[in-house]
């Protein structure tokens, strides 16, 4: 059985009955594990994700063009940037809760709050993983009714959620000065090999921008890892456990995996790493030197911000003992990732991640 992180201090009690050892001892333990999941998760994620309480805010770029000509008596008109573009960002509530009666409160063990805590902490985990995901990957904008301000006031009301750049209307400053839309939703039918090669692509997809710098990092879904180790390309991580010949190339070189499950390697200047909970054929690669392309909104009141715990006595027999997250996702640099498929010509939004998820 795992072990929360406020229970590790108290294993040698877990065949012991919680009234034993004391409520309140326990419920501390499950108060600490909450708080240590809290800050594990948040820097899981924080290549990816930038926490904020914004609803709404103005996305600025470099701006294009160049000089201003002057002569020996001229001074340049004062300008300001023009690149920029507003982005929103919506939250949504989840939670979960085991309870006991009068009987069943009695006879609970240390082991079973503990399991009870170990089970929510994963439930989180994967809240969070498909909501990230779903914000990336849905390529559409949809509306959000933002009803709470900042100071506990009236919100603003719908608030558009964006997506990475998709085509639409808003421009992006690219090096060399040119102003344009763009896309960072890509796609390709056939299957990866060495004649159809997606990562160099996807490397100057995300360079393009001067706002975008390396390393460039690309989570790939399990059932691609195979295919893209076998490209000409491809240089596997080095294993500290082998040690290289002298015809082969080695890859000295390291990358933290984020919220990804294994580092396999580079291609074309793209770290590989694989995240198990990508859907078949999708791939999210991300420029890691532009910073968090993601934003998590959280209620500006910190006992509302986390994965937090509470307690509810329903009638003096019956009680609750639930665990809650507020939280939501949407993009704020719309050009600092690009998502891939793999196995159509068009990218379409992978199934049960369309924008805003219902759970």
């Amino acid at each position: 059985m795992a072990n929360a992180y406020g229970f590790v201090g108290i294993i040698d009690l877990y065949n012991q009955r919680v009234n034993q050892v004391g409520t309140q001892r326990i419920y501390t333990a499950i108060q600490e594990s909450l708080a240590e999941h809290t800050r594990t998760v948040n820097g899981l994620m924080e290549a990816l994700v930038e926490r904020t309480i914004l609803a709404q805010e103005q996305f600025e770029l470099p701006g294009g063009g160049t000089l201003q000509p002057l002569d020996e008596h001229g001074n340049p008109i004062p300008e300001k940037p023009s690149g920029s573009y507003q982005v929103a960002y919506p939250i949504q509530g989840g939670g979960t809760a085991w309870g006991t009666n009068r009987v069943t409160s009695a006879l609970m063990t240390v082991a079973e709050a503990n399991r009870h805590t170990v089970n929510a902490q994963q439930k989180d985990a994967d809240w969070l993983k498909r909501h990230i995901m779903a914000a990336l990957l849905d390529n559409a904008s949809w509306t959000y009714n933002d009803k709470v301000g900042r100071d506990g006031s009236a919100g603003l009301g719908n608030i558009t959620i964006q997506p990475l750049a998709n085509g639409d209307s808003v421009v992006y400053v690219r090096k060399g000065g040119a102003v344009t839309t763009d896309n960072h939703y890509l796609a390709q039918a056939n299957a990866i090999d060495d004649d159809n090669n997606p990562f160099q692509t996807i490397y100057d997809e995300l360079m393009e921008h001067p706002s975008n710098s390396g390393p460039v990092v690309c989570y790939v879904a399990s059932n691609l890892v195979g295919a893209i180790k076998d490209l000409a390309d491809f240089t596997e991580k080095d294993d500290p456990d082998i040690k290289k010949g002298a015809n082969s190339d080695v890859l000295v070189g390291s990358i933290s995996q984020g919220f990804g499950d294994e580092v396999w390697g580079k291609v074309n200047g793209c770290w590989i790493v694989e995240w198990k909970s990508l859907p078949d054929g999708y791939m999210i690669a991300h420029a890691r030197g532009a910073g968090a392309v993601l934003k998590m909104r959280e209620y500006p009141a910190e006992e509302l911000q986390g994965f937090f715990p509470e307690t509810n006595d329903v009638d003096g027999n019956h009680m609750e003992n639930r665990v809650i997250r507020y939280a939501g996702f949407g993009v704020s640099n719309r050009v600092g990732a690009v998502c891939y498929q793999v196995g159509n010509g068009t990218y379409q939004v992978p199934s049960a991640y369309n924008a805003p998820l219902a759970v």
